[in-house]
């Protein structure tokens, strides 16, 4: 690669990472797609049936459509490399490439690295990952033929799981939690229909059994420790965001917080698809993402407002432009629902605590400040917005080394009175 860098560089070529780079591409903007893996697609490669929820698509196997979602990137000008791990530089707008000196400093960095299978940590499980243990069932079920088969969890994944073994191996015992099934009912009554298939709540696995290969799970329930022998075992505990390392606001979860253009807590970068998407991990939403954030990082000027990071030289750091939904409203009809209120925060500070290399790092952690007024804004319902701007103002004020904070808060019209609210509150250190 030459020492050129592209306008935009997307993390990761799953169907979000593919849809921005095409559309990116197609709006002109020279685009870099870094994949870890060798090949793109990342779920896509896996999924063991045809999708038939791919809006426009009747039926297309998972493989297929991460192809055309890269051919389709290319033929608009995007660069896919694969096999090349990256990383986001936490303190600067920079790309850093595994394995080399090199780094890139495009415009802006679109965050599509997805999510990984959530694991459980008990004994035996790393040993035995690829030794009849695995996380998905992959795209050859058949190769299951008289195994017994263990899998674990109860969400939609598990029980997708244990109906797919069902129809090849000789048994399944599906292990799980709860006292039932937290997976859809259409999926659950399809389990249900397989004779060989033995579900058993109330399960917490404390070990997966083996020494070449697995051989059992054992875990304890109401009749206490109890062990069951495998061929296979599939853990499906649901996912989790591969959101470390970037330096961008998360939920307690770990999802990236974006608004609704793809915009995280960092200026110039954004994020699509199930890294920052928990309530909506489909392809659909993935693939709408991606031309989103396109469109978003082609109407920048020189740099993304997401949050505008300022700083006088009266040692005043300020925050602008954080979106949180809230509960917020006097009137009946605004009880049951959310609204966007916008946040604007100023500090002052001891600028020369700061790091040369960010004057901002080591005396307000911007990510944090987002974290601290989300879980504030998420505890209860508010009337009145006073109230959340002079909590904020305090936990703010107690949570990060600054002298005195302003907190300005803009709550949008309401449905009776159309004009917006806005307050401001300052609370200082005694």
């Amino acid at each position: 690669m030459d020492n050129t860098s592209p306008e935009v560089v997307v993390l990761g070529a799953g169907p979000a990472g593919l849809s921005a780079a095409l559309w990116c591409g197609s709006l002109g903007l020279s685009t870099l797609v870094l994949e870890a893996q060798r090949e793109v697609g990342g779920q896509l490669r896996v999924i063991p049936y045809p999708l038939e929820n791919v809006p426009g698509i009747v039926a297309i196997e998972g493989v297929t459509l991460a192809e055309v979602l890269r051919a389709q990137a290319i033929s608009q000008g995007a660069t896919v490399r694969t096999a090349l791990g990256a990383r986001l530089d936490q303190t600067a707008l920079r790309v850093l490439l595994d394995g080399a000196t090199e780094s890139l400093s495009p415009r802006a960095v679109v965050i599509a690295t997805g999510v990984r299978r959530r694991r459980l940590g008990v004994p035996g499980e790393e040993a035995l990952l690829g030794k009849g243990l695995a996380y998905n069932i992959g795209r050859t079920p058949e190769r299951l033929k008289g195994a017994r088969v263990v899998v674990i969890g109860g969400g939609d994944d598990a029980v997708e799981h244990a109906h797919l073994a069902a129809l090849h191996a000789a048994s399944v015992v599906l292990l799980h939690r709860g006292g039932t099934l937290s997976a859809r009912p259409a999926l659950y009554t399809a389990v249900e229909a397989h004779a060989n298939v033995t579900r058993r709540p109330r399960m917490r696995v404390e070990a997966i059994e083996g020494d070449a290969s697995v051989t059992g799970v054992r875990a304890h329930g109401p009749h206490g420790v109890e062990r069951f022998a495998a061929d296979a075992v599939f853990i499906c505990v649901g996912p989790e965001p591969m959101s470390e390392g970037f330096g961008v606001a998360t939920d307690a979860k770990g999802y990236v917080r974006v608004d609704r253009l793809g915009r995280t807590s960092r200026s110039g970068v954004f994020a699509v698809g199930d890294v920052c998407s928990a309530e909506a991990p489909t392809i659909a939403h993935a693939l709408g993402a991606g031309s989103a954030v396109a469109k978003a990082i082609r109407a920048m000027e020189g740099g993304a407002r997401a949050m505008v990071v300022t700083r006088s030289s009266s040692d005043r750091l300020g925050l602008r432009g954080i979106t949180l939904p809230a509960r917020i409203g006097v009137y009946p009809r605004e009880k049951g629902r959310q609204q966007t209120l916008t946040f604007d925060l100023d500090f002052d500070v001891d600028a020369a605590r700061a790091a040369p290399t960010d004057s901002l790092r080591d005396t307000i952690d911007y990510a944090a400040v987002t974290a601290v007024i989300a879980e504030f804004i998420g505890r209860q319902h508010y009337n009145l917005i006073e109230t959340v701007a002079d909590g904020v103002a305090t936990a703010v004020l107690a949570r990060f080394p600054t002298q005195r904070v302003r907190v300005r808060v803009t709550k949008p019209g309401v449905p009776l009175r159309r004009a917006a609210a806005v307050i401001e509150v300052e609370r200082s250190r005694e």
